[in-house]
């Protein structure tokens, strides 16, 4: 039996794995799936989660031993928006952005490398998912996929796997703007964060805006990142 931890770097997966270890839980790798932007590459985390990730996997290494494993999909968030669609509605047209529902950016560049990863075991492969207490939805959906939520079995709630995470400097600095990780071209990311990002990063909104005019569909369900820019612009002023 293989026990692995994917690792977001997000306060719950970083809390899980240090449970994991003082627990002395069984664990054979930690597993980061980086997912990139372009071909350059630039990743899909924001500058401060970049700087943040090699000082967590520094601190990983030294108090717990923990190499973490990074893996990447064949494709990135452009070169798969620029694919067109053999098959489905709109052929013939880019993919474009992801619906908020069924996303083809988690399937493409996060989960199918994860399978991908997972098929060089040939014993059974147990996963650890860093799902909070009080996430009772999400832990369901990982509940029936035969997957094991520490947090939860520890009931540990996320405020208190921030403070885990503290204890240990793993914090990452993505919570001093909102508690939420995730890519900075994520639709379903907050109008919040969507606003943090065009105020703090106005080179990445610009990379995203500028694809806008190639997808059929708009970044959020009836709402243009054009738009979006005017508003924000207008609550500065």
């Amino acid at each position: 039996m293989k026990y692995i931890a994917f690792c977001s770097y997000g306060k719950d997966s970083l809390a899980m794995i240090i449970k994991i270890k003082e627990l002395n839980m069984s664990l054979d790798e930690v597993v980061y799936c980086d997912i990139r932007f372009d071909d350059e590459p630039l990743s899909g985390e924001t500058p401060e989660m970049r700087e943040f990730i090699p000082k967590a996997d520094k601190i990983l290494e030294e108090k717990f031993g923990i190499k973490v494993k990074h893996i990447t999909s064949k494709w990135n968030f452009k070169n798969h928006f620029y694919r067109v669609k053999q098959k489905g509605n709109h052929i013939g047209d880019n993919y474009g952005f992801p619906y908020i529902v069924g996303a083809w950016c988690n399937a493409r560049l996060k989960m199918e490398p994860i399978r991908e990863y997972l098929k060089q075991f040939k014993e059974p492969v147990i996963q650890y998912i860093g799902i909070a207490y009080d996430e009772p939805k999400r832990y369901e959906r990982q509940r029936t996929k035969g997957n094991i939520c520490p947090l939860v079995d520890l009931k540990i709630t996320e405020q208190e796997a921030l403070e885990i995470c503290k204890k240990y400097d793993l914090l990452s600095p993505i919570y001093e703007s909102s508690f939420r990780g995730g890519c900075w071209f994520c639709p379903k990311q907050s109008l919040a964060q969507l606003k943090w990002l065009y105020n703090n990063h106005k080179d990445l909104w610009d990379k995203l805006k500028s694809m806008e005019k190639d997808s059929h569909n708009t970044f959020k369900p009836n709402v243009t990142l054009t738009n979006l820019e005017k508003r924000f612009k207008k609550e500065q002023l």
